[in-house]
């Protein structure tokens, strides 16, 4: 029977694509219904999971996917934008899909924020930084495009709009106003990509960026802590900053008395995003402590027999059994990279019993679609491991390579 490692490695040859048109690197695709595409975080994701499974590669496999992920970023930079914008998604001849790039007065937003990070990882993989030092200036650039015109008074990023933003239904953004959504992805995506660049910065001799880049993080991760966690429920929230004070235009001249006194209010759903703050070690162990024992591992919330759910259970939208593509459904499906995300949380804090756990509900439900269907799938339903769409993905699915089960500790979570 294959392995899920031996599949994922011969499927990402399938996914090796030589230089074309605005790509002018060999670059990596998604798989599956997508042919020609080089998406943004895909591209990181596909990097971080594979990439740590480097030395079990045979090394003319480990060769080729180095070069593609390296082709990857580059072409990344090579199609940026003299605002700063980098597109969301690349194709050979379509330098810009969605239009990100450009300020048309329709809002697209434009590639999340995870080249740092992406170039960190591969430079550690390669035994290189050499090759980020002619693009780093490019890379500054884009994080002035997402503060300048993305940042807030309250220090927080919010999504311009709700296109392309990686989990496309997210309740908290997902038909909301245009520039209110101050998602946590987006945000903890942002403090991991400075922290990351900040590193990268040291190792390339530009101290001063090192300094400022760091500094700017630790602003950004007090603005989640201020503004996102919420003491009543003990949970990170996405939160809306449309908070405007509004008596000079409805009531001009009336004695304001008390002040607008905060600039946030909090969208109050609980999304598997509220526990990044643990993948990106924002959370405090009181409030790891929380976030794990009163929601994660709660089966009214968050956990499943196949893994931990995109929204919790007890939410209204909750609808894990719908096929769609347009917008993907983060509705409760099981997505393979809120997963990870949460199982290196879970190791980050401490909590390995609970990590292996999740790893090995992981490793079955992949399995079992692999022995069913022969491939792997975009996500899942969380109660009868069923695949949900795009057969042949293979994305941030190989992340599950990272992810160490223990037969031992399987199912010997106690649910609450």
């Amino acid at each position: 029977m294959t392995t899920l490692e031996d599949y994922c490695f011969q499927e990402i040859q399938r996914c090796f694509r030589p230089a074309q048109g605005n790509l002018q690197h060999p670059f990596l695709v998604p798989g599956g219904i997508f042919h020609d595409e080089l998406w943004d975080w895909d591209s990181f994701w596909i990097v971080k999971g594979l990439g740590g499974v480097l030395d079990r590669m045979s090394p003319e496999l480990g060769e080729q996917f180095l070069a593609h992920a390296r082709g990857s970023w580059l072409d990344f930079l090579d199609n940026q934008a003299a605002n700063g914008a980098i597109p969301i998604m690349v194709k050979g001849g379509e330098a810009d899909f969605f239009g990100c790039t450009k300020d048309s007065g329709i809002e697209f937003n434009h590639a999340k924020p995870v080249f740092g990070q992406y170039a960190l990882d591969l430079a550690r993989f390669l035994g290189d930084f050499t090759w980020i030092a002619p693009r780093f200036d490019g890379l500054l650039h884009f994080y002035h495009r997402w503060t300048s015109r993305y940042g807030t008074d309250c220090g927080l990023l919010v999504w311009g709009s709700d296109v392309a933003i990686g989990v496309d239904n997210d309740p908290t953004s997902y038909g909301r106003p245009e520039f209110s959504s101050a998602n946590l992805l987006l945000n903890c995506l942002f403090y991991s990509d400075l922290n990351a660049a900040s590193e990268i910065a040291s190792e390339i001799g530009r101290e001063e960026d090192a300094e400022r880049l760091a500094a700017q993080a630790k602003a950004l991760g007090k603005a989640i802590q201020r503004e996102c966690w919420d003491p009543i429920d003990r949970f990170f929230y996405t939160v809306d900053v449309n908070v405007r004070d509004g008596r000079d235009h409805f009531l001009p001249g009336l004695n304001k008395g008390m002040d607008l006194s905060w600039r946030t209010v909090p969208v109050k759903f609980k999304v598997f995003t509220g526990f990044l703050p643990l993948w990106c070690g924002l959370a405090t162990p009181e409030q790891a402590r929380h976030l794990v024992e009163q929601h994660l591992l709660n089966t009214e919330e968050f956990l499943a027999p196949y893994g931990i759910t995109s929204l919790a259970r007890n939410e209204r939208m909750f609808a894990p059994e719908i096929d769609s593509a347009n917008p993907s459904n983060w509705l409760g499906p099981i997505w393979i990279v809120a997963n990870y995300a949460i199982y290196a949380g879970l190791l980050r804090y401490g909590y390995t019993n609970e990590a292996a756990d999740l790893a090995s509900r992981i490793h079955k439900l992949l399995e079992e679609d692999l022995a069913k269907t022969g491939c792997l799938h975009e996500c899942y339903h969380p109660d009868t491991g069923a695949p949900n769409f795009n057969a042949r993905f293979l994305s941030w699915n190989v992340l599950a390579l990272l992810m160490q089960p223990s037969t031992e500790l399987a199912n010997t979570t106690s649910p609450r």
